[in-house]
């Protein structure tokens, strides 16, 4: 990462496999041949050969949804399969946890852009970055001697945040996106906000209860919304992991006769190679509903393609449709933020019992 910037992770090789553990979640990569692992969900590749140790390996990431202009993105890897991961070795009453105000860049007087909540777990420190749109999903790493290393790598994304741990804050922050981004990040102690109302409520005409979508042949068409019967449309996009986590708990609610729609703004557009995408991460996903193509990954193109909306916050919102009424939901909560993802689950499955639930707990 970012020239000498190294990540570190926690993993396993069982000769076949490899797999990468972020604190509860697992990434296994799937074998194409000898030197070439399948990236799960997100496509892409990890290309691997043995190094001049017995038991390492070096290569790259293949990051393929982040490709532009015929160009290939790729990360360095090293691997040591029979390395010790790092543990906390220090006091622990002196390690952090808790929850923190995150301001990225240089610190302003208004509202944070995240909170940070830590917590020590297994002998390591597990993490997440919540927004109000959604949260930076599993980090977990470690705080030793008042240096922090949190990471993740879910396949789409590979984060490093480090630190320096001084009377109670966050100070001398940097934060890593692959080889392609950084920036500082500073946090001070704070309390866990309750959130903002992911949930709005419209009434729409019957005109106006439509989306626009690309076909397979690659020509605009129009899907109806009108219905007696509850409509789950979920405005996605395949490269985005917190769309990830949201279409794994659609598909595992409890559905009651509500029909499921996906929509799906992308990076690539080209019809064929987009549904050959979409095909792919709904066979991944066990997504037993239609998955259309919306157009461009952009919030704004998201919010053209329905004419009852005036703009789209985030990649997921969820749209709970029946009759006239449109329930919208913004952003997500993953499973990584514990009790607020409880929360979301238990916000989706009143939906689906006809319960138009607007508190912001």
């Amino acid at each position: 990462m970012n020239d000498s910037t190294t990540t570190e992770f926690i993993g396993a090789f069982d000769g076949n496999l490899w797999s990468v553990f972020n604190g509860a979640e697992e990434i296994s990569m799937q074998p194409v041949n000898d030197t070439v692992w399948r990236v799960p969900v997100f496509g892409g590749s990890w290309v691997l050969k043995e190094g001049s140790g017995v038991e390492d390996y070096k290569g790259y990431w293949v990051d393929s949804l982040r490709a532009s202009n015929g160009s290939v993105y790729t990360v360095p890897l090293t691997i040591s399969v029979g390395s010790k991961p790092k543990n906390q070795t220090n006091d622990r009453t002196a390690l952090p946890d808790g929850t923190w105000d995150v301001w990225f860049g240089k610190r302003t007087d208004v509202i944070a852009d995240a909170q940070l909540d830590v917590a020590y777990k297994n002998d390591r420190l597990q993490a997440t970055m919540r927004t109000p749109t959604g949260d930076y999903r599993y980090l977990t790493g470690t705080c030793i001697n008042q240096k922090l290393r949190l990471q993740t790598y879910d396949g789409a994304h590979l984060f490093l945040f480090t630190a320096s741990y001084v009377n109670g804050n966050w100070v001398g922050g940097q934060f890593f996106s692959g080889n392609h981004y950084q920036t500082t990040w500073s946090a001070t102690r704070s309390e866990p906000t309750e959130g903002e109302n992911p949930m709005q409520v419209f009434a729409v005409s019957n005109q106006d209860l439509t989306a626009s979508f690309i076909n397979r042949e690659g020509k605009v068409d129009t899907l109806s919304l009108l219905s007696d019967s509850l409509i789950v449309l979920d405005v996605l996009g395949t490269w985005c992991p917190n769309c990830m986590d949201e279409v794994r708990l659609l598909a595992g609610v409890h559905r009651q006769g509500a029909r499921f729609i996906s929509i799906a703004f992308e990076r690539d557009t080209l019809a064929a190679a987009a549904y050959q995408r979409l095909d792919g991460f709904a066979s991944e996903m066990n997504m037993d509903w239609e998955v259309y193509l919306g157009g461009r990954a952009s919030k704004g193109i998201a919010a053209d393609a329905f004419p009852f909306l005036d703009r789209v916050l985030s990649f997921p919102t969820t749209l709970f449709i029946q009759n006239n009424t449109v329930v919208v939901h913004s952003g997500f909560s993953g499973p990584a933020t514990g009790e607020r993802y409880e929360l979301e689950r238990e916000r989706f499955n009143n939906q689906l019992k006809g319960v138009t639930s607007l508190e912001s707990h």
